[in-house]
């Protein structure tokens, strides 16, 4: 394949803070078998990690990566792969990722990059300035201890209006486990704790400026394509995600697309909200994704702050640099449930109280700054309840694994789905290095969530017949969506959805829209978009970018290879095995916190069950069931028998 072949520029930014070298790895070896984003980090991480390197060690690299639809026609396809060692992951900082959206991704790859790897540690605060073929590094002195909000606007009254910037904030210089980088005002990638890898490289910002565009194959074909992709996306999806209406303590707020080309509005922007704790001073900014939860009554966390402090506490988090996910379904219910049981009342002489957002505020400023109890709750909750000697048994209530705390799993503190659907998002929580559903909504949005909809018609024989017919059309068994059913058809639909979320990693593609797989309006349940049925769109969308053909097969192929690959950097690095999967047991058999609607009751875990669950995706996936390790002949089969 030539090196400039669309749709890649045919280079890889490489920088080295410890000596300031800039250099380019050339993109054409990695293109055809990974694509981009997530797949380029994974087989640079190969080559470029070796086993014994910390998170925070100056060996450690951070893979920023693009997905190799970032830039084009492709709609919302804004996301951006943040892969490296991660100070988060509990209780090995071993290689997983995490994205964000936004427009930064579009410019780095506008400057004529497919992605951007820093390595070294700079001796003092640095921003990284790009734009196209120049690069150089600069003095962030003016800039280090202050918020992301700020870092953004400092930057950019000095540079063109269209620079993009990627930044951490004080929690993310102080090495907070949990730090996030993120552009804009709500575009972060929160898990994994990279903020903290780059406040350890001394890198405050990354400014990206492009001028050139992305090289497509056909541009009238990949438009008109498109255009029909996102007309079945409104019809499908609808225009809106998070709801932005005025509140009884703010009127003006908009909806907006959180990523580069996307058509939804999945955030709620708001302007000027008066402060509910300080209520001398204003906040401008998103809620997106979990944050919403901290202005809800009686959510998630068990508070009630109300909207104007709910909004205080959820944009101070942003611009201080800390991950919303840690503190809505870790830190808090941690706190509290420690609190039930008699436990951490008070620490250090402060009184915790989640139900004042007051102190809630003033743990987050010590946590971005490491001070008093900041500087163990920083930690992240796993390593604080060691430290502490507390709470440990409460870690395994909320955190199923990797030092993650729970998400789509039906236990925790996040009380869907209900069984047997959390089945499988627990096999996928059990075969990963991290939360997977963070870009991995596919069986939630898809089956739980049609499924659920369709609950209060669950006497009707028609409509049980055509969920049924999904399961056999989608799974090839009417159990694999059945809310009736119990552990049986449950490992196809993880193994594929794990490796369709590696491969939208690869592309770029936004979680919240693709894969679009059911249509409630349809006959049959199903998705089609211009003839094109909704497990083939990925593809539909990026062959028109390229200059070669790309099967079907072979296309779908790369998110299996990308996986196993992280599987084997796991393996080599980290000793990963069986062992490592079923860490999730104890977690599991707590009870499940909603009884499903179809049976009337909860379902406790049956262990045997789950363990012979996990012997069905090995065998799917071609690994060993006593090792959890892949085979020399699926190595062969994935063209991974190198490595």
């Amino acid at each position: 394949m030539a090196q400039d072949s669309a749709p890649w520029s045919g280079r890889i930014l490489y920088v080295d803070l410890s000596t300031g070298e800039t250099r380019h790895l050339p993109t054409h070896p990695y293109a055809e078998d990974y694509l981009g984003g997530r797949g380029f980090a994974a087989r640079l991480a190969w080559d470029l990690l070796p086993p014994g390197v910390k998170a925070f060690d100056a060996e450690n690299h951070l893979f920023l990566m693009p997905g190799v639809m970032v830039g084009t026609p492709a709609p919302s396809s804004g996301r951006t792969s943040v892969c490296g060692l991660s100070p988060q992951a509990y209780p090995h900082e071993w290689f997983t990722r995490s994205n964000f959206g936004g427009h930064w991704g579009a410019a780095l790859r506008y400057a004529g990059y497919d992605g951007l790897i820093v390595t070294g540690r700079a001796p003092g605060p640095v921003w990284l300035h790009i734009e196209d073929d120049q690069v150089s590094l600069r003095s962030a002195d003016g800039l280090w201890g202050r918020g992301l909000v700020e870092t953004q606007r400092l930057l950019g009254a000095d540079l063109p209006d269209d620079t993009r910037v990627l930044a951490i904030g004080p929690a993310g210089e102080n090495l907070c486990r949990y730090a996030i980088l993120a552009t804009g005002t709500e575009n972060a990638a929160g898990q994994g704790g990279f903020g903290a890898v780059m406040g350890s490289k001394n890198l405050k910002a990354i400014a990206v400026r492009g001028t050139r565009g992305v090289p497509v194959a056909n541009p009238q074909e990949a438009l008109r394509r498109a255009r029909e992709v996102v007309e079945g996306i409104l019809r499908i999806r609808g225009r809106g995600g998070a709801s932005a209406n005025a509140t009884e303590d703010h009127s003006g707020s908009r909806r907006s697309p959180c990523g580069h080309n996307c058509p939804r509005y999945c955030g709620g922007f708001y302007v000027d909200v008066a402060g509910g704790v300080r209520t001398d001073r204003t906040y401008t900014g998103q809620l997106h994704c979990c944050s919403p939860i901290f202005v809800a009554k009686n959510g998630w966390m068990g508070t009630d702050y109300g909207f104007r402090a709910g909004f205080e506490i959820a944009q101070t988090c942003n611009d201080l640099g800390i991950n919303h996910w840690e503190i809505i379904f870790g830190l808090v219910p941690w706190i509290m449930r420690c609190q039930e049981r008699g436990l951490l009342h008070t620490l250090d002489g402060l009184r915790l109280d989640m139900q004042d957002p007051a102190c809630l505020l003033g743990i987050i400023e010590q946590i971005a700054h490491r001070q008093g109890v900041g500087a163990v709750f920083a930690e992240g909750v796993p390593r604080a309840a060691e430290i502490l000697g507390v709470g440990q048994e409460v870690v395994e209530e909320l955190y199923p694994g990797f030092g993650q705390a729970s998400h789509w799993d039906g236990h925790g503190n996040f009380p869907t789905p209900y069984f047997p659907f959390w089945l499988v998002t627990s096999l996928q929580w059990a075969l990963d290095t991290r939360d997977p559903l963070g870009g991995g909504h596919d069986y939630t949005t898809n089956i739980f969530r049609l499924v659920d909809l369709l609950a209060p018609q669950a006497g009707d024989p028609e409509v049980r017949r055509r969920i049924l017919g999904v399961g056999e059309r989608l799974y090839g068994s009417a159990d694999a969506v059945d809310p009736l059913s119990g552990y049986e058809s449950k490992a196809v639909p993880a193994a594929m959805h794990q490796d369709g979320n590696a491969l939208k990693d690869c592309l770029g593609i936004c979680d919240s829209v693709f894969p679009m797989l059911t249509d409630r309006h349809a006959d049959d349940l199903l998705c089609s978009v211009a003839g094109v049925d909704g497990p083939r769109l990925e593809h539909y969308v990026f062959a028109p970018l390229s200059h070669r053909e790309v099967d079907v097969d072979s296309f779908y192929r790369v998110g299996t290879r990308v996986f196993t690959l992280e599987r084997l950097i796991g393996a080599r690095n980290w000793g990963r095995s069986r062992r490592d999967d079923e860490v999730l047991i104890p977690y599991l058999s707590h009870p499940e916190r909603v009884a499903s609607p179809y049976l009337g009751h909860v379902v406790d875990l049956d262990p045997a069950r789950f363990r012979a669950l996990l012997d069905e995706c090995y065998a799917l996936r071609g690994w060993d069931r006593a090792t959890g390790q892949p085979s020399a002949e699926t190595l062969e089969r994935l063209g991974l028998s190198d490595l």
